[in-house]
């Protein structure tokens, strides 16, 4: 009797081409679709009144007219929403967005306006990377980790409901659902999570250490702690912006609450005239360091100052006048394409 001949199973050529680094894009990306399904729901259910309100990303827009409409309308958002401190918020132009999509997930909270249009309430950008370098990222040195950073959380001003009722907390449901996406990924693939914000950014400093409060009530394991600090400086060693907080979201159910001494940082004392080392000498007083890293980015000094951790819950900052007078304005500058991909057109 002849022996059948074992079936041999074939090779998935796919998969085999497919890069480790694309394997963890692809999580991520399905990650943050599945929790911005999720918010929506959320959403409808503690707020009643508010059930017209979706979160998607961005990416998930399907009609060419619809997304090209949208790139438009996110750069007059981002152009027209913020006149805060020029320092808190990179504004994105075209370019910029249109290189976002192609790369990171961009969570949209909208509305339908009167005309059945979506109406950007909100907006943040998930970016991600994974450097063989340590001078690779200035701000935040790694090598051969995955770092997710938060940035780019913006929400409409006086934006309102179809009763015209302020709507509050955007903000802070999008920090909720970067962190919570993360929290996920981090369970099949080892990821760090941070945000970047300035010293004397008050509002983006609570609205990330309420979200992460609230999440600790719903038994998700995440804690937030000030990891460092980065300055910026020129050829002449002298600053030309405000020092930059790191925080790190802990994603792996340790609990940094350990690190309970409150922090102050008082900046009420800074000189107008020397303003940005008076800040940064606030800072040092009540840190500690462990490590400094020294890189330059163009012509530019980037100095990292590694700290041991303290829990970013605990963490008062008295800011005082030292915010005012660098307020940006809207240019509502000419929108238009340039170089951009023939595929997003």
């Amino acid at each position: 009797m002849k022996r059948k001949k074992k079936e041999r199973h074939r090779e998935n050529t796919f998969q085999s081409n497919v890069s480790s680094e694309d394997v963890v894009k692809n999580k991520i990306f399905k990650n943050y679709i599945i929790e911005m399904e999720e918010k929506t729901k959320e959403f409808a259910i503690k707020n009643p009144n508010l059930m017209d309100k979706k979160f998607h990303l961005f990416q998930t827009i399907q009609n060419k007219n619809s997304l090209r409409d949208m790139i438009f309308n996110l750069a007059y958002f981002y152009d027209t929403n913020y006149t805060g401190n020029k320092d808190f918020i990179h504004i994105p132009n075209i370019n910029d967005i249109l290189n976002n999509i192609k790369k990171y997930p961009i969570m949209l909270c909208t509305q339908k306006d009167k005309d059945g249009m979506d109406d950007i309430l909100g907006v943040s950008t998930v970016k991600f990377e994974n450097n063989d370098s340590i001078s690779n990222n200035p701000y935040f040195p790694t090598v051969n980790e995955t770092i997710l950073t938060i940035t780019g959380i913006l929400t409409k001003l006086n934006s309102v409901d179809k009763n015209n009722n302020k709507i509050r907390g955007i903000g802070k449901e999008l920090f909720k659902s970067s962190i919570r996406a993360a929290y996920r990924i981090n369970k099949e693939n080892k990821v760090r999570l941070i945000c970047e914000i300035d010293c004397r950014n008050v509002q983006s400093f609570s609205a990330v250490t309420k979200a992460v409060k609230e999440l600790q009530e719903e038994n998700i394991g995440v804690s937030i702690s000030v990891d460092g600090y980065y300055e910026i400086l020129d050829a002449s060693g002298n600053l030309t912006e405000a020092p930059t907080f790191i925080l790190e979201i802990e994603l792996n159910g340790k609990d940094c609450n350990m690190f309970n001494e409150p922090k102050v940082f008082n900046y009420l004392n800074c000189k107008r005239t020397e303003l940005f080392s008076d800040l940064n000498n606030v800072i040092e007083n009540n840190t500690k360091e462990l490590k400094e890293y020294v890189n330059v980015k163009g012509d530019k000094i980037v100095i990292y100052h590694e700290l041991e951790k303290f829990n970013a819950l605990n963490v008062t900052l008295n800011i005082g006048n030292t915010a005012e007078g660098n307020e940006r304005v809207p240019s509502i500058r000419s929108l238009q394409y340039e170089n951009a991909p023939k595929d997003l057109m």
